[in-house]
């Protein structure tokens, strides 16, 4: 039986529409060795398979250099394409220039609506 929804310390994710949800539990802080558990913990989840993924971090409080280094490259693994929904503007100016640094290897926006994140999303859904 295929897995529908899987949650650990940090996060809980479940696949609806052809998506990968992604949502960080409130108040997480995650160092490089929690990103390595976070990012296997999904690449297992969808079985190894490409999907477009809706990353919610709202709810991260903090993450350090070495976590938002393996996120950028190695949190891209399997997926499609990848819609970030962040809390305000600020943080979605504060995400565009780190993305600008560290490159996403697939497609990767951050939003503030989450219905935009979704109809972003719809053109890698399968």
């Amino acid at each position: 039986m295929e897995k529908k929804e899987f949650e650990n310390e940090y996060a809980r994710f479940w696949i609806e529409n052809g998506i990968v949800f992604f949502v960080y539990k409130p108040n997480t802080v995650i160092d490089q060795e929690a990103a390595k558990k976070i990012v296997a913990d999904r690449i297992q989840f969808q079985n190894k398979a490409d999907f477009p993924v809706y990353c919610d971090i709202r709810g991260l409080k903090s993450a350090d250099k070495a976590a938002r280094d393996y996120l950028a490259k190695e949190g891209s693994s399997f997926t499609k394409g990848v819609a970030v929904l962040v809390d305000s503007p600020m943080s979605k100016i504060i995400g565009n220039f780190y993305m600008g640094l560290n490159r996403p290897t697939t497609p990767t926006r951050l939003f503030t609506n989450g219905d935009e994140a979704l109809k972003y999303l719809q053109q890698f859904a399968s």
